[in-house]
């Protein structure tokens, strides 16, 4: 059995930062394959923020404006940190986890409401479609 990999808290996936910005410079089929490529590579950060011992460890969604369910992911905690930054109550200790990216992925089919991913929420984000996903794992 392979080992989980484990990530310091100051691992970034930068190839998922290029290619985020590759796809936001010139938008296409390509560089949409390019950065789902890029994202089953290396870790990306969970949002386990207000997860306990008593109410076990959740990941945290955020809705689409039609009310849909996002899995936001992050590419560092730093990125984490940011978009946390911009709606936590004061003194909000903020909770992640590094995991393996496709496991990360994967999460989207653990809930049929998931409509989709987000990576970096915040000013810029970026949501792909759990079809593209899907097909990407």
């Amino acid at each position: 059995m392979k080992a989980t990999p484990r990530f310091p808290a100051s691992y970034v996936n930068t190839g998922v930062e290029r290619a985020l910005a590759a796809l936001a410079a010139a938008p296409s089929e390509q560089t949409l394959s390019a950065l789902l490529d890029a994202a089953t590579k290396g870790g990306l950060v969970l949002d386990i923020t207000g997860s306990s011992a008593e109410t076990g460890t959740h990941v945290r969604t955020v809705a689409s404006t039609d009310g849909k369910q996002v899995l936001p992911l992050f590419t560092s905690m730093k990125e984490l940190q940011r978009a946390v930054a911009e709606t936590a109550e004061e003194g909000m200790q903020v909770q992640a986890t590094i995991v393996p990216s496709r496991q990360a992925l994967e999460l989207i089919r653990t809930d049929d409401d998931f409509v989709a991913v987000q990576f970096n929420p915040g000013p810029d984000a970026l949501v792909v479609a759990r079809a593209h996903v899907e097909a990407a794992l």
